[in-house]
């Protein structure tokens, strides 16, 4: 049973159309996030499966992840309906070379078990490398047949503009940022090129790492490693935020949804913007899957948009993480 106001968008001018909430994948073989001790392989699987049972039929992954264990348990995940999804993946600035790049495609087709990657992406960019080698492999591999479509990850609006003119025959289908309600670097003109362009803008971290859930409070800190190190985290970021939770939370009562929804739901509402919130079990599938349902009033996505405006993280909780790293 798919999800009755799921939307999709093309990929770009590819061809490839995608589910505006998709599927991230980081979490997969990832132990700072628990892997193997709060979840493991069957609870992705079913995850995955209940993803596409949904309709979410975007799913990114990158060899990084987890050191190639995402992209292997994705490829599991995806044989029983691998030409109903879109995968996608990304190369290591440290393989950006051309034959790097190339190379890196190859075990990436291993790890994922398939003929073709729907979209792959230059995870990072790599300014020891000229970016006109990395395109050139790019498009090779398009022409050999072994990608359908080039996006890149993390590039500001010039390095993607460059990346455009870098390519002779393709076009640059999506770019993948960090994007939500209270990380909103993307909306200094990089949003609106893509949104004039036609390119997809795939926003990462669309809750925040779980910030916009309204789960947590300066007395109730999330555990782990990875979020614990996250400035949004601190006390008193969390504090600032109160105002933005309390509203997340009256919006979300007012339609029957929870407030992670509400910012998945005010994040999509820009027509070229997906989201790939992740997942470790079929449930977080769902809950993320309903956001496409919520109908956010133009004054209801002007009042969230004003609140996290106001949540500025500081130079403080920054420099507190490098400062926690070493000990201080």
């Amino acid at each position: 049973m798919g999800v009755v106001g799921l939307k999709y968008l093309e990929l770009g001018r590819s061809g490839l159309r995608v589910s505006k909430i998709g599927l991230g994948t980081w979490q997969i073989g990832s132990s700072e996030w628990g892997w193997n001790r709060g979840y493991g392989v069957d609870d992705v699987v079913r995850a995955i499966a209940r993803a596409h049972e949904l309709g979410i039929n975007f799913i990114d992954t990158a060899e990084i992840y987890g050191g190639g264990v995402s992209e292997e348990v994705v490829g599991r995940a995806i044989r029983e309906f691998r030409d109903e999804v879109v995968i996608a993946t990304k190369v290591w600035p440290t393989h950006a070379t051309y034959d790097g790049v190339l190379k890196a495609c190859e075990r990436s087709l291993r790890r994922l078990g398939v003929d073709v990657i729907d979209l792959y992406q230059i995870h990072w960019p790599n300014p020891l490398v000229p970016l006109s080698s990395t395109m050139r492999a790019m498009e090779r591999l398009v022409e050999l047949g072994k990608v359908r479509a080039i996006g890149v990850s993390n590039f500001s609006l010039g390095r993607l503009k460059k990346a455009q003119e870098c390519l002779r025959r393709e076009e640059i289908a999506s770019n993948q940022v960090k994007y939500n309600l209270v990380e909103r670097g993307v909306e200094k003109g990089l949003l609106q090129y893509c949104e004039r362009e036609g390119i997809a803008l795939i926003a990462y971290s669309p809750l925040a790492q779980g910030f916009l859930t309204a789960r947590y409070s300066a007395s109730n800190r999330p555990r782990d490693l990875v979020r614990r190190l996250n400035p949004l985290f601190d006390p008193a970021v969390l504090r600032r935020a109160e105002p933005l939770m309390t509203l997340l939370r009256e919006v979300a009562a007012r339609h029957g949804a929870e407030p992670g929804q509400v910012a998945l739901a005010w994040l999509i509402r820009w027509s070229r913007v997906v989201a790939i919130p992740g997942a470790k079990r079929p449930e977080q599938v769902e809950s993320n899957a309903r956001a496409a349902d919520l109908e956010l009033s133009d004054e209801e996505w002007g009042m969230l948009s004003e609140a996290a405006s106001k949540v500025s993280i500081g130079i403080w909780p920054r420099l507190k993480t490098p400062l926690r790293l070493l000990g201080i």
